[in-house]
C-alpha cells in the first residue's frame, strides 16, 4: 500500500511566515495612513487656530501638542510607505502616488495659507506647517529609495535574462549554445541561441545578414529549418548565399515583424541593446546635470515661484513660504534639482525597459 505524500514542515512555515508578513504589511500601511491622516488633521487645526488675529490659548502648549503630532506624522509616513511598499510592490503606479502624496505634504505650506487663511505668523502656526513639510521630506525620501530599488532590481534582471521571464513563441525553452561565442551587439548567428547544425546550413549565416533584418530565421521560417535538416548544401560566398534566403510571401511585414519579437534570438539581441542604451541614458543624465547645472536650478526655482503665483492667484492672496524656503538654502536648491533628476532618470529608465522589451524597438 502506498503511502501518501506529505507536505513537509518547511512549506508550512513558509506560508505561515507569508500570511504573517501580510497581515503585518497591511496592519502597517492602515495603521501608518490612520495616523498622517489624524496627525495632520490637528496640525491644519493648530495652523488655522494659531495663525487667527486671537490665538485660541496657550502657545507653549500649542508647541508641545505641534511636537508630540510631528513625532506622529513621522512614525505614520513612514508606516504608510513601507506598507504600501509592500503591499503593491511591483505596480508601476506605487511610485507615482508615493511622490505625489509626498509633494502634497511638502507643498502644504505654499497652498495651505492660502485656502485656510490667516494672517497673524505665530510660532505655533508656522512649527504646524514646518512638521508637515518635514513629514513630506520623509514621505519623498523614502519614495525615491524605493523608486531607486524598484529600477535597480529591474535592471539586474532585465540585464541579466532579458525576457526571458516573457512568453515566447519561437526558440522558446531552448539551450545555449555553448560553441557560439557571445557577440556584444553580434549578428544572429553570433549569439548564444543560434544551434550549430542550422547555422552551419543557414543562408542568412553565408551570406553574413540577420535574420531580424531578412524577417526570416531558424527559430521561425519553416523552409530554414527543413534545409538544416535534409542538409542542403548553401555556398560559401556572401553574394552567392543571400539568393538562397528564403521569402515568406504567405505573411505581411507586419506579421513577420511580430514574429520577431516573440524569438528568443531577436530577444537576446534586445538584452544587448538594453545594456548598450543602459549607461547611456544613465550617463546622460549626469552630463545633464554637471552641463547644466546653473540653468537647471534656475528653472528649478521658476517652478517654485509659477506654482506660487498659480496659488496666489486662485486664492486672491500673496505667499512665497516655499520659495522664500529654497532661495535661502543653496544646499536644499542641490538636493531638490538631483531628486528631481533622480525621479526623472527612473522613469526614463522604465520607458527604456517598455521600449527595448515591450516595444522591441
Amino acid at each position: 500500500m502506498k503511502k501518501q505524500p506529505q507536505s513537509g514542515p518547511a512549506f508550512d512555515v513558509e506560508d505561515a511566515f507569508g500570511s504573517f508578513l501580510d497581515t503585518a504589511g497591511r496592519a502597517v500601511f492602515w495603521i501608518g495612513l490612520l495616523a498622517t491622516v489624524v496627525s495632520v488633521g490637528f496640525l491644519l487645526v493648530t495652523y488655522n487656530a494659531f495663525s487667527s488675529s486671537t490665538p485660541p490659548g496657550d502657545i507653549q502648549q500649542a508647541m508641545g501638542n505641534v511636537s508630540m503630532l510631528s513625532k506622529v506624522l513621522l512614525a505614520g509616513v513612514v508606516g504608510l510607505m513601507v506598507g504600501s511598499s509592500y503591499m503593491f510592490w511591483g505596480e508601476e503606479t506605487v511610485g507615482v502616488f508615493q511622490l505625489m502624496g509626498a509633494a502634497l505634504l511638502w507643498f502644504a505650506p505654499l497652498f495651505v495659507p492660502n485656502f485656510l487663511g490667516g494672517s497673524n505668523v505665530t510660532e505655533a502656526s508656522s512649527g504646524a506647517m514646518a512638521a508637515i513639510q518635514l513629514g513630506g521630506t520623509v514621505a519623498g525620501a523614502m519614495a525615491i529609495l524605493v523608486l531607486i530599488f524598484d529600477i535597480v532590481s529591474r535592471v539586474k534582471l532585465r540585464a541579466r535574462i532579458g525576457t526571458k521571464a516573457d512568453h515566447l513563441k519561437y526558440g522558446k525553452g531552448v539551450k545555449e549554445e555553448p560553441a557560439v561565442r557571445n557577440v556584444f551587439m553580434g549578428m544572429c548567428w553570433q549569439l548564444p541561441f543560434c544551434r550549430k547544425f542550422v547555422r552551419d546550413k543557414c543562408p542568412i549565416y553565408h551570406a553574413r545578414r540577420t535574420c531580424w533584418r531578412e524577417r526570416v530565421g531558424c527559430m521561425c521560417e519553416e523552409e530554414v529549418i527543413r534545409g538544416a535538416m535534409e542538409n542542403k548544401s548553401i555556398p560559401k560566398d556572401i553574394v552567392a548565399a543571400a539568393k538562397y534566403i528564403p521569402r515568406n510571401n504567405k505573411l505581411n511585414e507586419k506579421q513577420k515583424a511580430e514574429r520577431c519579437r516573440q524569438c528568443v534570438i531577436f530577444n537576446e539581441h534586445q538584452k544587448h541593446k538594453y545594456k548598450l542604451a543602459l549607461p547611456l541614458l544613465v550617463g546622460g543624465f549626469a552630463g545633464l546635470y554637471v552641463l547644466f547645472r546653473t540653468p537647471l536650478l534656475g528653472a528649478t526655482n521658476g517652478i517654485i515661484k509659477s506654482l506660487d503665483k498659480v496659488f496666489s492667484g486662485l486664492t486672491f492672496s500673496k505667499t512665497n513660504t516655499v520659495e522664500t524656503t529654497v532661495n535661502q538654502t543653496p544646499v536644499f536648491q542641490e538636493l531638490f534639482l538631483i531628486c528631481i533628476l533622480i525621479v526623472l532618470l527612473a522613469y526614463a529608465l522604465k520607458f527604456l525597459e517598455y521600449a527595448v522589451f515591450k516595444l522591441k524597438v
